[in-house]
């Protein structure tokens, strides 16, 4: 089980004033990478009624090692952070877009970030910028225990972690994925 709260940074969160205060509280970054997210529909389901999705990712880190991550994302869950069920394959292959289209699926969307990450106990802090999109911070832990007093508890911390990077933090927070904003972007784009 994935808890993630994703945060918009923007004028009144700037990018730079959270990267000095993630520096400030955590150190240097654990690791500095490139991502493309390439998103897959699905021959026997409608992923957007389902709220399911199925991801492939191209890790580079600075070295230039690439890796691929194949992972299943399951329907959100609860109405604050996004909390979800998320399986993932690690593999070196190159051929995973390729085997996926031979079973019927679709290429459906890309997303291109750069990510850095700090990696705390067993939270994930990610400071993205996203193509199109902008920055945004995430932070993640998964749980392998679903139970509610758990799921709770996992909040409270990523909220703590989020009131010390963002002191004026209002309480906001976007459910959307990368995906979904492009894709929303792009249809006002066409719309105006």
């Amino acid at each position: 089980m994935e808890i993630e709260m994703k945060i918009p940074l923007k004028a009144q969160y700037s990018p730079e004033n959270v990267m000095s205060n993630l520096l400030n509280e955590f150190g240097s970054t654990s690791e500095e990478i490139s991502q493309t997210d390439y998103y897959f529909s699905s021959p026997i389901h409608n992923f957007a009624i389902t709220d399911e999705a199925l991801r492939v990712r191209q890790i580079r880190g600075k070295s230039g090692k690439k890796e691929t991550e194949i992972t299943y994302k399951g329907p959100k869950q609860g109405k604050s952070m996004k909390i979800r069920e998320e399986i993932t394959i690690l593999t070196y292959s190159n051929n995973v877009q390729k085997f996926l289209q031979c079973l019927g699926f679709s290429l459906f969307g890309v997303v291109k970030k750069k990510r850095m990450n700090w990696f705390v106990d067993d939270l994930v802090i990610s400071l993205d910028e996203v193509e199109d999109l902008g920055f945004f911070m995430e932070i993640e832990i998964t749980t392998l225990s679903e139970n509610s007093e758990n799921i709770f508890n996992s909040k409270e911390r990523i909220i703590r972690i989020v009131k010390k990077l963002i002191p004026d933090w209002a309480g906001e927070d976007e459910r959307k994925s990368y995906l979904e904003l492009k894709i929303a972007k792009q249809f006002n784009a066409q719309g105006t």
